[in-house]
């Protein structure tokens, strides 16, 4: 309806300008149109004037026969006894008879100059010359030559008045008519201008009063409108004669003021009538449209019941009636009800969808118990409560132990079972009002609030690690499987929610380190030692790209005949702000590291470099050992590298022993014999590395692979005053004999240890008593100054 009415007010707005436009246009064809009136009037009476003027001189020029007259004389009389009449009839004010010398035969007044260069004129072309002439006041100038019996030529002048003219056109136009001049200057204004005579002097002096401003020029063009008390004027003006120094005008002054009043009549009822039909049109539409308008606005009004979700009391608004006819809103009105319906089931759905997303959102769908998101949220909100209210809290981490070897040998299938039995087991050990949470994969969260002590965290979580001593029975398999536990208690008031995860995290990893199946309290050494392997573990990604690493290679030297077998790899850090670092510093701390890995390939590199250096010095029947590290050994990428290696240095797999710990061995048993058999085939030799020390079954030791045992150097130092060590190490090197494999003795620094060693069979011996690690850079030196044909040269101490 808005822009209905708006449409109108715009037609009707747009129409009523047009009109009063056409008016405008009306009024200024009608100032044109008087203009040119009084110029055609003025024009018309000037032509009968002087025709008037010139008819009455040639015809008394004839009726005289002046042309048979030899002189002027008798014609000058006569002349002059008609002058009375002229002034009376014609409005003749002057007569002249000029010879053809310019000498004045008859004037009735002075022969003024203006006369006499007109005269001039008329001797000269002998043609009759009509001009006005302006000074005080404008006069019609008319000089008409005759012509004697004699040959000889006299000029008739006169001047007639113009005030009969400008009665006339008074008479006619119905205007006040004025003479008026003004000095000729290039910014005239219209206060500038004198009347000299005038129909009405006191309306031209109403007009021309206060017109300071008005250019002269524009009146001349377009005339002035102008008010004075309640009438309306309009001034013209028409040149008449311009004598260099002022130009003379005929002003017209028209009265408008019935115009006006009918023009201005006119507009109020043309507006009022406008008014109106717009007013009426604007009640009717308002009247037909009023019944939809309210239509539409009980149903805009029970809308917001849908947005509500209030569907029942949308139905039951009274947003329908009967009609006879149904129109268009009734159509939207029925649509609408129908759509409650179906909104209302599409919320139900709605809901029911949210309350699962929500439980797939804070719960875990395998276990259900809550996930991630719901640890966080409840964890907030425990924390928070620690600043309103003088409590604790307590967060327990747990990671099964050796869960990995469930999946792989039983199935994800039955390690999902093992899983939801894991989870009911920790859900059993804590309180209702404790929260247990699965973190991802095989570990879970522990939230206890309301802990008095330490102690009672730590008695709930030694009361989880007794239940999961039981054994686990999934049909028909017996599982037992032990769990690592961190545990973080904490009374400090804005302690994030996510340190406390950490820190719980960081105490289980330290349970890990240490066997598992135990519980660890975090303490602030714990996050020093992970913010030391942090530091530590970008220092050696600085380290490699920095060439900071470097090999010292120790001797391994035949037990009897002295001669070089071979070197081990040892890896050296050279530290730009510590000087050299010891491996037992780093390399137990970047075990687990990504970079490890990274670190054990450029020793691997490094290595194959080292050995051809000294093949190069005439050494060739000679190994080098390089140890390996678990991830390395069960990093997939390793044979591939080890091959590309060997052919693009282009030597045999055969100078190379990898040594491996008993540890790296027995974490998958079967995979490691698997991956040796593969590096075997490419003739690669392996080496047990501290025997001795871990806990492999010697049942597995036939089984894989293996080329050399490395007694460890623990059992070495203490084999002449331990005799356990003395009959292990003795037991060792027969049980090894008997199985075919090489014997290595770490350690040696003494000649008795040697001769001990020598009479028991021991194959090769390595140690400080012939050599400690030699740094890569010495290494040529060494092998000159020890080695002779690849022998021992000196005895050692």
């Amino acid at each position: 309806m808005a822009l209905t009415l708006g449409t109108l007010l715009f037609v009707s707005i747009g129409f009523s300008l047009l009109s009063l436009n056409r008016l405008q246009t009306e009024f200024e064809l009608y100032q044109v149109d008087a203009f040119k009136q009084g110029q055609q009037q003025f024009d018309m009476h000037q032509h009968q004037l002087t025709s008037q003027l010139r008819v009455w001189l040639e015809s008394f020029a004839d009726i005289m026969q002046f042309q048979n007259s030899d002189d002027f004389g008798n014609f000058a009389s006569v002349l002059s006894k008609q002058f009375d009449g002229l002034q009376l009839h014609l409005g003749v004010e002057n007569l002249w008879l000029v010879s053809n010398k310019q000498e004045v035969i008859y004037a009735s007044s002075y022969l003024p100059d203006y006369a006499q260069v007109s005269i001039a004129n008329v001797l000269l072309r002998q043609e009759p010359i009509s001009q006005l002439y302006c000074d005080t006041l404008c006069k019609q100038f008319i000089a008409v030559p005759v012509l004697n019996q004699a040959g000889e030529i006299a000029v008739v002048a006169l001047t007639a008045s113009l005030a009969d003219m400008l009665y006339s056109m008074n008479s006619v136009l119905k205007s006040d008519i004025a003479i008026v001049s003004v000095n000729r200057q290039l910014y005239s204004k219209l206060a500038d201008v004198e009347v000299h005579s005038s129909s009405n002097p006191a309306i031209f002096e109403q007009i021309l009063a206060g017109e300071d401003q008005v250019s002269l020029r524009d009146v001349e063009q377009i005339g002035l409108n102008k008010q004075v008390g309640e009438y309306f004027y309009l001034f013209n003006l028409l040149p008449l004669s311009n004598d260099g120094k002022k130009a003379y005008y005929l002003a017209m002054v028209g009265d408008l003021s019935a115009y006006k009043a009918e023009s201005d009549q006119y507009r109020y009822q043309f507006l009022l009538s406008v008014l109106v039909i717009f007013i009426t049109l604007m009640s009717f539409i308002f009247f037909v449209a009023s019944p939809f308008t309210k239509r539409l606005l009980r149903l805009s009004n029970a809308l917001p019941l849908l947005a509500k979700k209030e569907f029942a009391q949308f139905r039951e608004a009274k947003i329908v009636q009967q009609r006879l006819v149904h129109d268009e809103l009734d159509i939207v009105t029925t649509a609408a009800q129908s759509l409650s319906y179906e909104l209302e089931q599409l919320n139900i759905e709605v809901e029911q969808k949210t309350k699962e997303l929500e439980n797939i959102a804070m719960y875990d769908l395998l276990t259900g118990l809550p996930n991630r998101n719901m640890l966080n949220y409840q964890l907030r909100k425990t924390v928070a409560k620690l600043g309103r209210y003088e409590s604790s809290v307590a967060v327990l981490f747990l990671d099964l132990d050796d869960f990995k070897k469930v999946n792989d040998s039983h199935g994800h299938s039955e390690g999902d079972r093992l899983l939801i039995e894991a989870a009911n087991r920790i859900r059993l050990s804590i309180r209702e009002f404790d929260l247990a949470c699965r973190f991802g994969g095989d570990e879970f969260v522990v939230i206890l609030s309301q802990m008095n002590t330490k102690q009672d965290a730590i008695d709930v979580a030694e009361r989880i690690l007794a239940n999961f001593k039981e054994p686990i029975r999934i049909g028909t398999s017996i599982f037992y499987v032990s769990t690592s536990i961190g545990l973080v208690y904490s009374e400090e008031v804005g302690i994030k929610a996510d340190d406390l995860v950490s820190f719980a995290d960081i105490a289980m990893y330290e349970a890990k380190e240490h066997g598992g199946g135990q519980l660890f309290v975090y303490h602030d050494d714990m996050y020093q030692r992970v913010a030391q392997r942090v530091m530590l573990e970008g220092e050696v990604r600085q380290a490699l790209a920095k060439n900071q690493f470097s090999l010292s290679l120790q001797p391994q030297l035949e037990t009897k005949s002295k001669k070089l077998f071979g070197f081990e790899a040892l890896l050296r850090w050279h530290h730009p702000e510590r000087g050299m670092v010891s491996p037992d510093d780093f390399i137990p701390i970047l075990e687990n590291s990504e970079h490890m890995i990274e670190l054990g390939y450029w020793v691997i590199r490094h290595s194959v470099e080292l050995l051809i250096e000294l093949k190069e010095q005439g050494l060739e029947d000679i190994k080098v050992a390089i140890n390996l590290s678990a991830d390395q050994f069960l990093d997939p990428n390793l044979a591939n590298y080890l091959i590309g290696l060997m052919d693009e240095f282009r030597i045999s797999a055969s100078h190379f022993e990898l040594e491996l710990t008993e540890q790296t061995l027995v974490k998958d048993i079967e995979h490691a014999i698997d991956v040796m058999k593969t590096l075997k085939d490419i003739g690669f030799s392996f080496a047990i590395d501290d025997f001795g020390t871990g806990y492999s079954s010697l049942a597995y030791l036939k089984r894989m692979p293996v080329d050399v045992i490395k007694i460890d150097k623990s059992f070495i130092f203490g084999m002449l005053e331990n005799h356990a060590d003395y009959q292990i190490i003795m037991s060792t090197i027969a049980m090894v004999k008997n199985l075919g494999l090489t014997v290595v003795a770490e350690g040696v620094e003494t000649g008795a240890q040697l001769r001990h060693l020598r009479s028991n069979d021991c194959d090769i011996i390595q140690g400080y008593y012939f050599s400690k690690p030699v740094p890569e850079a010495e290494l040529a030196e060494f092998v000159d100054n020890q080695l002779i044909d690849g022998h021992w040269k000196t005895e050692a101490k």
